[in-house]
């Protein structure tokens, strides 16, 4: 079961079977209802809050794990702090006079308070500084390992393969109807690309989850080998 968890090809099946089985199911059983458990409070959002306490549950355990590498793992968990709070719509509830804090015509737009402009463009600052900070220190090992199988490497992988898409299938709809110039789509077209959208991002955490423990399963593995 170890060996089959370690593999790199662990991470991209699991989350291709699942998601499959999600979809069939909703597809198959409950075709009328796919909008409706894609809404707050509803099964899907449920199961995705559970991930990120998982997630969160995970690094805490695996904090052990990244001694020497405290830096990084303090960023970790910021920013699964931060995604956490994103998936809670805090974005919606931070500023006085606009709908978010975190798109460009907030900082363009002079309805909008300075100090807020300040704030929350250090925020995410600190937030994309984290982003570059990884993508430079791994970036390259990252590019390398993958062509060489590397069981981490195919968990990251999929993590952001699935984060490209999720916000794609987010803006997609949005992006189509201007494209076309229409008023308005089809309940059918927005529910599909909805149920898309928030039944992939379900596996967000978990994958974090996945890569943490395969990281800690395989330098438990490496210590007892070195003894």
């Amino acid at each position: 079961m170890k060996k089959c968890f370690l593999s790199p090809l662990f991470a991209p099946l699991f989350f291709l079977l699942s998601w499959g089985a999600i979809l069939a199911v909703v597809l198959l059983f409950f075709p009328e209802k796919k909008f409706e458990i894609t809404t707050d409070g509803q099964i899907i959002d449920i199961a995705t809050y559970t991930g990120y306490v998982l997630m969160l549950g995970t690094m805490l355990y695996c904090l052990k794990d990244f001694k020497g590498k405290i830096f990084d793992w303090s960023l970790y968990f910021m920013l699964g702090v931060a995604a956490l709070l994103r998936e809670a719509g805090i974005q919606h509830h931070l500023t006085k006079t606009d709908t978010t804090p975190f798109k460009s015509r907030f900082f363009f737009n002079p309805n909008n308070a300075l100090s807020e402009k300040i704030l929350y463009g250090a925020v995410l600052l600190v937030i994309f500084g984290a982003i570059l900070y990884f993508f430079i220190k791994y970036g390259k090992h990252l590019f390398i390992s993958f062509f060489k199988l590397n069981t981490l490497t195919w968990s990251v992988a999929t993590f952001c393969s699935l984060l490209v898409f999720a916000k794609f299938a987010d803006r997609f709809p949005a992006h189509y109807r201007h494209y076309k110039n229409l008023d308005d789509l089809p309940t059918s077209f927005v529910d599909i690309w909805s149920l898309l959208e928030e039944s992939s991002e379900i596996f967000l955490p978990l994958l974090v989850v996945i890569a943490f423990m395969q990281y800690h399963l395989l330098k438990n593995k490496s210590e007892n080998k070195a003894k």
